[in-house]
């Protein structure tokens, strides 16, 4: 009977036994700690994140896709428009790009990203060198599987919503018909 019950504890074992890790700025090392999740990826990485000029990320992530790593990749339109912004570059590599707000006048301020549907990453670290240099932040990374899925399901949430039209903020033409 106890080595009945001691196998079952076994075979338990794994849906509870989890790993984590966690990364503080300034100059914590939140930056390697992406750049380390995003080459051990080989399948998917899926990003949610306000803000993003790291030029270092953005390498690793143009690299992922070339690898044939599929990447999508949530921001924030205001930030977005950032003059050090990386979604040029990353389009360009081969990641798909959406670029979301809030409701109403609210802003897309997740800071999230999920490796292979195994790994999360989240927390306050925006993906900039001023986080990594300068801000308090913290990037907390976890396999924990009840995570995971929970920030899976609220990525493909964000993905499959509705794009907002396109803003005429920038077109002032009086002229226009219409």
């Amino acid at each position: 009977m106890k080595f009945k019950q001691l196998s079952f504890l076994i075979l338990l074992l794994p849906s509870v036994c989890f790993s984590s890790e966690i990364y503080f700025s300034p100059d914590g090392g939140a930056t390697d700690a992406v750049i380390k999740h995003i080459n051990l990826s080989l399948h998917e990485i899926d990003v949610a994140v306000y803000s993003f000029t790291s030029g270092e990320i953005a390498d690793a992530l143009a690299k992922a896709a070339e690898r044939g790593v599929k990447i999508r990749l949530i921001r924030d339109q205001i930030q977005s428009s950032n003059k050090n912004d990386e979604n040029a570059f990353l389009k360009k590599s081969g990641v798909e790009i959406q670029i979301r707000t809030g409701k109403g006048r609210g802003i897309m301020h997740d800071k999230f990203a999920i490796f292979d549907g195994r790994q999360v990453l989240t927390g306050s670290f925006n993906w900039t060198e001023n986080a990594e240099r300068n801000n308090f932040e913290n990037a907390f990374f976890t396999d924990e599987k009840t995570v995971v899925d929970a920030y899976e399901k609220q990525f493909e949430h964000i993905w499959s919503l509705p794009l907002p039209a396109r803003s005429n903020v920038h077109h002032h033409n009086k002229s226009f018909p219409g």
